[in-house]
């Protein structure tokens, strides 16, 4: 059983397989909305990133709020902002090796 400590909130949470990573989520996510940062979930998707399916979140609360945006290059979650993701800094796919 995984135990881990969210430096958030400082509780403990214990639980099996990813449930306590899933518990970390929810605190950030709440941690977000008690400062009035509620977030929104969506899914770029077009010309612009090749047709990839590309999740991103945000607040509509503050304009310049950071952007959450899954890089396409990286394979990871990144902090980014509204232009540059926009701008397509974060859609740059893999090259496929050539067999």
């Amino acid at each position: 059983m995984a135990t881990t400590t969210n430096t958030t909130t400082g509780r403990t949470t214990t639980g099996t397989g990813t449930d306590p990573l899933w518990q970390n989520l929810a605190d950030a996510l709440n941690a977000l909305i008690a400062a009035g940062l509620f977030p929104h979930f969506h899914d770029l998707y077009g010309a612009r990133n090749d047709w990839q399916h590309q999740p991103y979140a945000s607040t509509a609360a503050h304009a310049h709020a950071p952007w959450v945006v899954f890089d396409l290059s990286t394979r990871q979650f990144t902090v980014s902002s509204r232009e540059r993701t926009h701008s397509g800094e974060h859609s740059a796919s893999t090259t496929r090796k050539r067999r």
